[in-house]
């Protein structure tokens, strides 16, 4: 088919484009996660984004929580928040936590998101607790509110 004008090729666009766009498409929809420390001890969380990079969520003192506010993507249940200047979206790839004492590689674990990525939630409740001696925090998903 060709167009002799560019008014005949933007009207077959019009045309076609709302054949493109799913009509019952839901929009992004904002979560909260609250994080609660479980254990004894203190632990260093820190919000893991892809490619190593990271926001620090600070301590987490025994028996705290830390309240987040992020957003669900509908059209793959990806979490994600705003970068600070407004202009682009972060993807969340987990939470991690680790003691506060100590080597942070050999005592880190993390939430686990993938039960979150296959609906649509509102809120989320995780806690992640140290073991008592050596060994790796152990993180869990308490309640998923959808």
């Amino acid at each position: 088919m060709k167009f002799h004008s560019p008014t005949g090729l933007l009207i077959l666009c019009a045309a076609l484009l709302p054949g493109c766009v799913e009509p019952n498409a839901s929009p992004d929809q904002p979560v909260t996660l609250s994080l609660s420390n479980a254990g004894t001890e203190p632990l260093r969380c820190r919000l893991m984004f892809g490619h190593w990079v990271d926001r620090d969520l600070g301590t987490l003192a025994p028996g705290a929580s830390a309240a987040l506010s992020m957003t669900q993507a509908a059209a793959d249940g990806a979490l994600y928040v705003m970068r600070s200047d407004g202009q682009r979206k972060m993807m969340i790839e987990t939470i991690q936590c680790a003691a506060q004492s100590g080597d942070w590689m050999e005592s880190f674990g993390q939430v686990d998101f993938a039960p979150i990525r296959s609906r649509r939630v509102r809120a989320i409740e995780a806690s992640c607790a140290a073991p008592a001696g050596e060994g790796r925090v152990a993180c869990r998903l308490d309640r998923i509110e959808q």
